[in-house]
């Protein structure tokens, strides 16, 4: 029996949100500097970094801590982090693993941006978004990411 993976959108809703999610990865990996949960690998079995391109370099994913599918923190820079491969599918291997993951996450990320996804994930009222809203969210982070590109001099 032959799987597929799911196929993205079509729609320019779907695209705008698809490029969101890059420059949230950008904007994450110049805050965080790589994979979180670097200083904690080999730890309380939890695994080493792992998951690289072909040119050798760690592939980090952008992980949002709150559900993609609520519109409210889906652009919230705040509430996601960067993993490497390995840890991003680590943690959805088990229960205790993510478990394990979430309270290793809070105590990176501190008790503001704690309690930020504690009420996100207690919000339950939906925010409808079209195209116009994710379009003006997509140009906050574009600009965002070219002032810390310029603040590195990259």
């Amino acid at each position: 029996m032959k799987r597929y993976l799911n196929r993205k959108g079509k729609s320019e809703v779907s695209k705008c949100k698809t490029r969101i999610q890059g420059l949230l990865r950008e904007l994450a990996i110049i805050r965080d500097k790589g994979c979180v949960l670097a200083p904690y690998q080999g730890k309380d079995g939890i695994p080493y970094c792992n998951g690289y391109r072909r040119d050798g370099g760690l592939i980090l994913q952008y992980d949002h801590l709150n559900s993609r599918a609520h519109n409210v923190s889906f652009a919230e820079l705040k509430l996601g982090v960067i993993v490497c491969k390995a840890h991003h599918g680590w943690k959805g291997f088990t229960d205790n693993n993510k478990k394990l993951y979430d309270i290793l996450i809070r105590k990176i990320i501190g008790k503001e941006r704690a309690k930020l996804w504690d009420r996100c994930e207690a919000d339950t009222k939906a925010y409808p978004m079209g195209e116009w809203e994710w379009a003006k969210v997509e140009i906050d982070l574009t600009q965002r990411l070219k002032a810390e590109l310029a603040k590195l001099k990259i």
